[in-house]
């Protein structure tokens, strides 16, 4: 479609122009490789447009996944759009939100590289126990970015929920704790002591 067209051309002006005309029919659209006009304008840092296409979505469209493996949020996360993500959560399935792209990287593992405190606190009760626990293609899990940004609440709520042995994996290959201690987050310390034991 023109939109699709737009989307992944970067042209926000005539995105803007088009979306009013065209039915939510069209607006859901994907291509052949599964991007959305919303997975395209996440990608390319559309904030606006995103805005914008998240009301018009059909949930089919919103919790679409494109053939390497990305969601809209999992951009949204990758691009820092903090906005976007908090808009996109409530709206997407538990399912959706669950996903890892061909890296094997979450839209939680992302929120908590890109310091996105809150997004990642509003994740994490809706992942499943596969994607919390979820080690990208780079050896790093949301505990270690959470540990090493010093995100102390996303870092304790995760410890809650993780499994151990992730945590004693985690320590063992990048010291965590040591991590925390430089951080001076001896509370989330403790709790991984008492979660590895």
């Amino acid at each position: 479609t023109a939109l699709l067209l737009a989307c992944h051309k970067k042209m926000e002006t005539v995105v803007l122009e088009l979306i009013p005309k065209m039915r939510n029919e069209t607006i859901n659209k994907w291509n052949s490789k599964s991007y959305t006009a919303l997975i395209f304008a996440c990608c390319n840092k559309m904030e606006k447009i995103a805005l914008e296409l998240i009301p018009k979505m059909s949930n089919d469209a919103i919790n679409k996944v494109n053939e390497s493996g990305n969601t809209a949020l999992i951009w949204v996360c990758s691009n820092k759009m903090e906005r976007v993500a908090m808009e996109l959560i409530p709206k997407m399935s538990y399912d959706a939100i669950s996903i890892w792209d061909d890296d094997r990287n979450t839209a939680l593992i992302f929120a908590c590289c890109n310091k996105m405190e809150r997004v990642a606190m509003e994740l994490i009760p809706k992942m499943s126990n596969d994607a919390l626990n979820k080690v990208n293609k780079y050896d790093r899990t949301s505990l270690f970015w959470a540990c090493r940004n010093k995100m102390e609440k996303v870092a304790m709520k995760l410890i809650e929920k993780m499994d151990s042995e992730i945590i004693k994996e985690m320590e063992k290959r990048y010291g965590i704790k040591q991590i925390l201690r430089n951080n001076n987050m001896i509370k989330v310390v403790e709790m991984i002591e008492e979660r590895i034991r």
